[in-house]
């Protein structure tokens, strides 16, 4: 795997604006001395080895950034920021719907990365974006944090709405998979890569009231499990499994399968 060198030019932008062009030369100077491949000439289509790209997004975080996930999640959002204001994507911020957006937004993984079979995919669920990575050649936090806080600003300067992002999958493996939906964040709520904290209203039990039945196919429900997969995992009808999968929504007090599996990232369910 290889990341472009329109990466390595987005954050010269960002730096430069904010701490000047001496600084981005003495820090770029440094990286160049350690990292043979950025002694040529970067261009916006350079194949920058994977290695030597995370050596030198680990350094910027370490320099100019706070050295954690969170940040990362924001970094992300503002080279999403420059990239659709300024840069090589400001015709996706034409685009005519929200569907036709999120059918795009796997065009932005393949832009940023070559010589790969890592490969997103982005679909509406109800009230949600799914946004889905696989086969990462390695876990790094720049493949997952920055890039869905790429993927969050992406949604956020089409809509009006703040997005909010919940991990159902991923933090260590080479896939992941996150829920971004149009709702605000809550007052107090956690670094945004996390998930959420519970809001517990009067029907949103917890999970010790769910039979153990009922918590197994919601689990699988957030997998993207159907009811027939749901019946052969666990030796029931599908007939059965609809109506388990029925009584567990009651319980919790959603609608659907995104309601669920929000309420399951929010209590640290899913996504560990």
């Amino acid at each position: 795997m290889k990341v472009r060198g329109i990466n390595v030019l987005t954050h010269k932008m960002i730096v430069t604006r904010r701490f000047g062009a001496e600084t981005w030369a003495r820090f770029y100077d440094d990286i160049a001395s350690a990292h043979r491949c950025y002694r040529s000439f970067i261009t916006p289509g350079s194949p920058i080895p994977l290695p030597a790209f995370l050596a030198f997004h680990d350094e910027l975080i370490r320099r100019f950034h706070k050295n954690n996930n969170a940040a990362r999640f924001e970094l992300g959002r503002e080279v999403s920021r420059w990239a659709l204001n300024e840069g090589p994507f400001r015709a996706f911020k034409e685009k005519r719907d929200l569907a036709d957006l999120v059918a795009s937004l796997p065009t932005f993984h393949r832009m940023y990365f070559t010589d790969t079979t890592t490969r997103s995919e982005a679909a509406l669920v109800g009230e949600a974006v799914e946004f889905k990575v696989f086969d990462l050649p390695k876990w790094h936090p720049y493949v997952e944090h920055s890039i869905v806080g790429f993927i969050a600003e992406v949604l956020e300067m089409f809509c009006a709405n703040p997005i909010r992002v919940a991990r159902l999958r991923g933090g260590s493996g080479r896939d992941y998979t996150y829920l971004l939906r149009a709702s605000s964040p809550d007052p107090g709520e956690e670094a945004p890569h996390a998930p959420a904290k519970s809001r517990l209203g009067p029907v949103a039990l917890s999970a010790d009231r769910l039979a153990s039945r009922e918590m197994d196919v919601l689990l699988l429900l957030a997998h993207g499990k159907t009811n027939e997969e749901i019946g052969a995992a666990l030796g029931i009808s599908p007939k059965t499994a609809q109506h388990s999968v029925a009584r567990a929504y009651r319980k919790i007090g959603v609608s659907g399968r995104v309601g669920a599996a929000m309420w399951l990232a929010e209590r640290g369910l899913v996504g560990r």
